[in-house]
């Protein structure tokens, strides 16, 4: 196959030399996270059970196109190196997000609360602030997108990479504060790290972002153009072809049906991986990370609201429009947000999202995981930084949290969606799986 020749790659999929399909079972699930390493890694192990020139070429040569897409970000390059410049991102991305917050006086009541509110004399909001941050960067570095994996961990448990993103923005952001006055000797210790703490749950979101949109680093010596490839920046749909007729050519000269067989295995995971990074913009499939992705959209978009007196009032706005005693104006705006979030998912979203499985029979998963989990954030960021008077009344609580739950809906869309389909199994097979092992442990005990 020359590269440049028209391609459906997503009608492509694996055949043996007679041209029938490959049986799913016996290839690797199409489903299974792939990366750069793990594919050249087969090959090698291909390459070291034949002994014929042949088909030597041809392996090298089918790895440096597996590295090209590797290169041109069409499979996952497997590696999470860790260097000045991730923490120059993460830097930068910290002063761009918490920068406008540092004129808001909302966040000196916000840290008087997270402070003051104490359970046996200590500061239970402060340090469930602190938790949060470090369950949403790690949520944001570990959970969401496909998988990569980060082989350094302080411990054996926490990623460096989430470490250093923790660190960096704290020290960043108490330096903010510090230069533009905001804390000082004038205050206690005690009010500088509750003012500096609330900053730095944006501060950390905007250093995760920074680090993570930059991409990860490629290996050294990944070439960027394989053997006897003339020019230099063959388009996705070149590298897919070259994939697919390399590894046609590959077929031709095994013999062993055995290393047919590994190498049919090999290409379900190469050339499925390529064709959905390069040509992903289908979505059926609802996974945890998805949950996960949705969490972070939610905070990223809620945070901005949680020091605005606005929410104040429009959420008594909402409440004094009422019809024989029902909140009107309340149950408008909840339907508005609801419909708007169908349409950012459905109709005019980036991805072509597909509703699977829905619950009984009728309700799309993704939306109402979507507008729990906006929901949920937002109650608890309003919760834990007092912006509801300790529930006083429950009606206008809720009616806040209704304001802010709506920019954060909007938020936990595109967050799930924008990256595209998930890697992992549906959470509707994880939940059947667990109830399984349950079921499993109750007869077993």
């Amino acid at each position: 196959m020359v590269p440049g020749e028209p391609l459906d790659v997503t009608a492509r999929r694996p055949t043996d030399r007679a041209g029938q399909p490959v049986d799913s079972t016996a290839a690797a699930s199409a489903d299974d996270p792939v990366d750069v390493d793990d594919l050249v890694g087969d090959l090698r192990e291909l390459a070291a059970g034949v002994d014929s020139p042949t088909v030597h070429e041809e392996i090298g040569e089918a790895t440096a196109l597996v590295r090209m897409a590797g290169a041109r970000g069409l499979i996952d390059s497997g590696v999470r190196r860790l260097d000045l410049r991730d923490a120059a991102e993460a830097l930068v991305g910290t002063v761009v997000f918490a920068s406008p917050l540092l004129v808001e006086g909302g966040i000196f009541d916000i840290a008087t609360h997270v402070f003051g509110t104490r359970v046996a004399g200590l500061p239970v909001f402060l340090l469930a602030n602190v938790a949060f941050v470090v369950l949403m960067t790690y949520a944001l570095v570990e959970w969401t997108g496909r998988d990569r994996d980060d082989p350094h961990r302080l411990a054996g448990v926490l990623p460096t990479r989430v470490v250093m993103i923790l660190v960096v923005s704290l020290l960043t952001t108490g330096a903010l504060m510090t230069v533009w006055g905001r804390v000082g000797p004038w205050l206690t210790p005690t009010e500088i790290i509750a003012r500096v703490t609330v900053l730095w749950t944006v501060g950390a979101l905007g250093a995760a972002l920074g680090d993570i949109v930059s991409g990860d680093e490629l290996a050294d010596e990944t070439p960027v153009d394989p053997p006897g490839t003339p020019g230099s920046d063959p388009d996705q749909v070149d590298v897919v072809a070259s994939l697919h007729g390399q590894f046609d050519d590959l077929h031709a000269v095994l013999d062993d049906e055995a290393d047919r067989q590994t190498l049919r295995r090999i290409e379900a995971r190469a050339t499925r991986a390529a064709a959905d990074d390069g040509f992903g913009d289908h979505i059926d499939k609802y996974t945890s990370r998805d949950v996960a992705e949705a969490f972070v959209g939610s905070v990223f978009f809620a945070i901005p609201l949680l020091v605005e007196d606005g929410v104040y009032e429009v959420a008594d706005f909402l409440l004094a429009l009422s019809v024989a005693g029902l909140p009107v104006a309340v149950l408008a705006h909840a339907t508005f947000v609801v419909v708007t979030v169908a349409a950012i998912l459905y109709w005019t979203g980036p991805q072509d999202v597909q509703v699977t499985r829905p619950l009984f029979g009728i309700v799309p998963r993704r939306l109402l995981g979507i507008a729990v989990v906006a929901f949920l954030t937002a109650a608890a960021l309003m919760t834990m930084w007092g912006r509801l008077d300790g529930w006083q009344d429950p009606a206008v609580a809720l009616a806040r949290i209704s304001t802010v739950w709506a920019v954060a809906s909007f938020g936990g869309a595109l967050g799930d969606i924008l990256p595209g389909e998930s890697s992992g199994a549906d959470i509707n097979d994880q939940l059947a799986d667990l109830g399984d092992r349950v079921a499993d442990w109750d007869d077993d005990a």
